[in-house]
């Protein structure tokens, strides 16, 4: 069934994909004006708006080739029925989904009030996926966001600021600072350099080497997250250690107090 493209509505936020590549848009578009039928895009209707479900490069090569009428497979079904078809399309038609895409679709589910608490294996077979992309992903999710908690955590332990006189030559501090931040950038982008070609030099299939590359990812935030429990330890044991200096002190004056007083009677 054809429709009026412009009675198709792709603003629901129902594409999976991380973007849309302009290169096979352009390559369906010229099969289109060469009249080779594509196939229909995925279409649901709620009554009032037809929302897209698959199909979004046809729909914009259409678009481009200035078709105003695409053929559609309409089912009945809400804008969330388009979201939900979303996640398993083009498993197995169409340009296929990258790693980042999978990763994508894996967070929204992971996400959704209704399908978290699915297990690895179901939320796989929603999306087409191995239920081990399902679990790196979920334990990714899990350890940022409970890197996130140790970092409040870190902010709390931290001694209490001390003021100091600001330095004559403030420009030099800012620009410091920038240095610190720029080494740190490339310290983490030489890491990623590294694992890429450690990764590039393997004999593996391309499948195998994507779990690689996701193992590698899921490796580094483990160690990002002992780092960062190292820092909170280290901050929490000097934070312990001023105070205990501080108690001692006290304890030394009141002492020394006490032997004045005692003296100050005789």
């Amino acid at each position: 069934m054809k429709i009026n493209i412009e009675k198709i509505r792709i603003d629901g936020d129902t594409q999976s994909r991380v973007k849309i590549h302009d290169n096979i848009v352009q390559e369906y578009t010229e099969n289109l004006l060469n009249k080779v039928v594509m196939p229909p895009v995925k279409i649901f209707f709620d009554g009032l708006d037809n929302w897209l479900g698959d199909g979004f490069h046809r729909y914009h090569a259409h678009r481009r080739a200035k078709l105003t009428e695409v053929d559609c497979d309409i089912s009945k079904g809400t804008k969330r029925d388009a979201k939900i078809y979303s996640w398993s399309a083009n498993s197995n038609h169409g340009l296929r989904r990258s790693n980042e895409d999978l990763r994508k679709i894996v967070i929204e589910i992971l996400e959704d009030v209704e399908f978290s608490d699915k297990s690895n294996r179901e939320i796989a077979r929603m999306c087409k996926c191995s239920d081990m992309t399902v679990g790196r992903v979920r334990k990714e999710l899990a350890l940022a966001k409970e890197m996130g908690k140790k970092s409040k955590k870190v902010q709390q332990v931290a001694p209490d600021p001390v003021y100091e006189e600001p330095l004559e030559d403030e420009t030099f501090n800012e620009k410091l600072e920038e240095l610190v931040v720029e080494n740190s950038a490339l310290m983490q982008e030489n890491v990623r350099l590294r694992d890429a070609i450690a990764v590039g030099s393997l004999d593996l299939p391309e499948e195998e080497i994507a779990d690689v590359q996701e193992t590698i990812k899921s490796l580094r935030l483990d160690l990002a997250k002992c780092e960062s429990d190292l820092q909170a330890m280290t901050l929490s044991r000097n934070d312990y250690q001023k105070k205990s200096a501080d108690a001692i002190q006290q304890v030394q004056y009141w002492k020394r107090r006490a032997e004045k007083a005692e003296k100050s009677k005789k």
